[in-house]
């Protein structure tokens, strides 16, 4: 099938199964589903030209697209909020979703949080602690840039060092960063501060822990694990005085190993990268996600869909589409 005729059944598709109601939320009411969706990045179109790694970033007028309808659809709440009342069983008028952003990111500080005030929407944001406490940019960042720079692709470079020990990962980001004379991280990029996590927690969005320096855990060995996932909830909630309850697996990588780990430090809850709606039968530390993309919500005509959107929530999405 060409990519054209492709595209024109996609949205065929997407149309006709949310005019019939089919991937419309509110008619899945019924099966009490929970979702969460994903972001990373939220960064106006100039600063994503400069970003390696744009597949997981979106714009500020994206995001703002997204919350109206998450808002339209959906009951919204941080993480916590909207996991205890799923897992009580609460008969809610619409479905459950909870907005979660993985990193720290600065920009999710700047651009984000002034939409979500807006709209009066609580979120949760995954903090890597060493990102926070020295505005260490995280290792595929600093990879992806330096790839960049180096005249290689990032996307390729960045998911084959997922393969390797996190020692053999660190060597190659510093062979990469030697090769273009040093940090190749622009100016305008960052981590949030503490400072700026507490405002958040003021406005009432939740901290989340995203580990120490965002490993791929099942590769650390059982001392290092100890630092990624319980130290660091122990600095974040001595620096923000608050409770940390929630944990996101980097890269959505966990063994049974990692996911006992998690729960006996004290974690009521973690989320991974499968894709799909949480029902009855999954477990609080496995919990599912929806990736969100500017692109992949887009019709064939470049507008972005809530039909499309709305079948790509939905249970119903073949993921080769």
């Amino acid at each position: 099938m060409s990519p054209n005729i492709r595209s024109f059944v996609r949205d065929l598709a997407g149309d006709l199964l949310y005019a019939t109601g089919i991937t419309q939320p509110s008619k899945r009411i019924k099966d009490h589903p929970f979702s969460i969706v994903t972001f990373h990045r939220v960064l106006p179109a100039e600063l994503l030209k400069s970003y390696p790694i744009n597949g997981i970033a979106v714009t500020p007028s994206e995001f703002e697209w997204f919350v109206k309808l998450f808002k339209k659809h959906f009951i919204c709440g941080t993480l916590s909020e909207n996991f205890a009342r799923w897992q009580a069983g609460e008969v809610t008028e619409r479905p459950l979703l909870s907005i979660t952003f993985d990193d720290g990111q600065l920009d999710n500080f700047v651009y984000a949080q002034p939409i979500l005030k807006a709209a009066k929407i609580p979120a949760t944001f995954f903090a890597v602690t060493n990102g926070v406490e020295y505005n260490e940019t995280l290792w595929y960042d600093r990879l992806a840039y330096a790839a960049v720079k180096a005249g290689k692709s990032p996307v390729n470079i960045v998911e084959q060092a997922k393969t390797l020990s996190v020692g053999e990962r660190l060597n190659l980001v510093q062979k990469f960063e030697q090769e273009v004379g040093g940090l190749a991280r622009p100016d305008w990029d960052g981590m949030m501060n503490w400072q700026q996590l507490a405002e958040l927690a003021e406005y009432g969005h939740e901290i989340g822990c995203h580990s120490m320096t965002h490993p791929i855990l099942p590769l650390c060995n059982d001392t290092s694990l100890q630092d990624e996932i319980v130290l660091s909830r122990k600095i974040l909630q001595e620096n923000l005085n608050t409770p940390i309850t929630s944990f996101c697996y980097p890269n959505g990588d966990a063994d049974q190993r990692i996911i006992n780990l998690v729960e006996e430090a004290g974690y009521t809850k973690a989320v991974t990268t499968k894709w799909g709606q949480n029902n009855n039968s999954n477990s609080p530390f496995t919990l599912k996600r929806f990736d969100i993309q500017g692109k992949t919500s887009r019709s064939r005509l470049g507008d972005l869909s809530e039909s499309r959107l709305a079948w790509r929530l939905s249970p119903y999405f073949p993921k080769r589409m």
